[in-house]
């Protein structure tokens, strides 16, 4: 029989997408989500702070948009910066420092965006992927 989760985390009205830890702080998560399972409506990122010892987490900061988050990935380089896939073709760029906007946002995808993936090597490259079709990669 499999153990129970140590902490739960609702994020109430967006359902969880992608679930990623923080390369430098193993405190610190972030979950892309979006309301309506991602048929119509807005998505959230979620950057989630947690205490394992003390079993105690919560969404500690959001920033909202105006179609559903697929997918994100922490990037390797800055420790504060995660890149996100969403559901209008778009691809974002987001300090969790800063307040409510994404540090870029590009519409370059004709469709969804499904993932997305920073570079391991060199790492201020990431690329992503589309119901497009293409895969696309980045330098911001």
């Amino acid at each position: 029989m499999a153990a129970p989760p140590v902490l739960r985390i609702p994020t109430p009205g967006f359902a969880g997408y992608s679930v990623s830890y923080n390369p430098f702080f193993p405190g610190k998560l972030a979950c892309a989500s979006s309301s309506n399972f991602g048929l119509v409506g807005n998505g959230r990122l979620h950057v989630i702070d947690v205490d394992l010892q003390s079993g105690r987490g919560g969404v500690g900061k959001t920033f909202d948009t105006q179609d559903g988050i697929f997918d994100l990935a922490w990037s390797e380089l800055h420790e504060n910066q995660i890149a996100t896939g969403g559901g209008d073709g778009s691809v974002k760029l987001w300090d969790v420092m800063l307040k409510d906007f994404p540090l870029q946002s590009w519409v370059e995808h004709t469709r969804e965006v499904f993932s997305v993936d920073w570079n391991n090597i060199r790492k201020e490259i990431f690329a992503s992927s589309s119901w497009d079709t293409l895969i696309k990669i980045w330098s911001p």
